[in-house]
């Protein structure tokens, strides 16, 4: 049992109903936040096969290629909370050898980025400053919170040829009441902290739902999804993929949200779909 995480929910389960202002900011605060991991070998491995600079001011990117097998189609991944560009490196090996380049930023308070806090709203603006910066892209490919945060800023704007959602949420406000209730947050103190959420990052929570987004979505898109995900549930991408007008919805099982980066059956289909022509 881990006493820290019990006597966290246990507090918030009180302040619910004694301090329901203090609870909802509290954890908007947490949830706000994102953790940063010490780096893997096998990331410090893929971290020297590549190319790393700044997109912008705080905000850092890195490129793979083989410069002798270019097709002059680029592809950018995103990656999700807590995580960084390293860690999509599983997937992103595979097409770098096929010629593709390759781009991966790590997000706002990720990585090798600056900052303290992040949310879903900042990570697609990221993949927006990433287009104008670095020019169209042939595939844009999200995992997690870097899928929802692609889907979001392909619903406003950012154009690619192919988009692929790897366990990633349909709607963010969705994926507060989701912590909110792993937190033990009552009813009326979850709708606080979504309030609170929205007002931190500037939009509401609402607005951030990519199925209203992407209404009838002309681009081709793959959602990948694990049947028994405990993080994201497979309804997240069940509930995206008709918005699509050409969509295809892949359901794994036993990979759970993360060991699904490393799947040799993942990527095949990936490198199908966006090796591909457009239908």
């Amino acid at each position: 049992m881990n006493y820290a995480l019990e006597g966290y929910k246990l507090t918030n389960r009180i302040g619910s109903v004694i301090a329901p202002n203090w609870a909802a900011k509290n954890a908007s605060i947490k949830f706000l936040k994102p953790n940063r991991y010490p780096i893997k070998a096998w990331e410090r491995e893929a971290e020297q096969t590549g190319t790393r600079f700044n997109l912008s001011e705080g905000v850092s990117v890195i490129r793979w290629s083989h410069n002798s097998n270019s097709n002059d189609k680029q592809i950018l991944f995103v990656h999700g909370w807590e995580s960084r560009a390293t860690q999509m490196y599983g997937l992103v090996k595979g097409l770098v050898q096929q010629g593709y380049t390759v781009f991966a930023v790590d997000m706002p308070g990720h990585g090798q980025s600056t900052g303290d806090t992040s949310n879903a709203y900042l990570f697609s603006q990221t993949v927006k400053l990433a287009q104008q910066e670095l020019g169209h892209f042939h595939a844009i490919i999200g995992h997690s919170m870097g899928a929802g945060a692609a889907a979001i800023a392909v619903g406003k704007g950012v154009t690619t040829d192919k988009l692929v959602l790897i366990s990633g949420p349909s709607s963010i406000e969705n994926v507060l009441r989701r912590f909110s209730g792993f937190v033990g947050l009552n009813k009326r103190t979850t709708n606080k902290f979504i309030d609170f959420i929205g007002h931190y990052v500037g939009v509401p929570a609402t607005e951030l739902d990519a199925t209203k987004l992407l209404q009838a979505c002309d681009i081709p898109a793959l959602l990948i999804h694990d049947e028994h995900d405990i993080e994201v549930p497979v309804s997240e991408s069940t509930r995206l993929a008709p918005v699509f007008n050409q969509s295809e919805l892949f359901v794994t099982q036993g990979l759970g949200h993360r060991k699904i980066l490393k799947s040799d059956e993942v990527f095949a289909k990936i490198s199908s779909f966006v090796n591909a022509d457009a239908c």
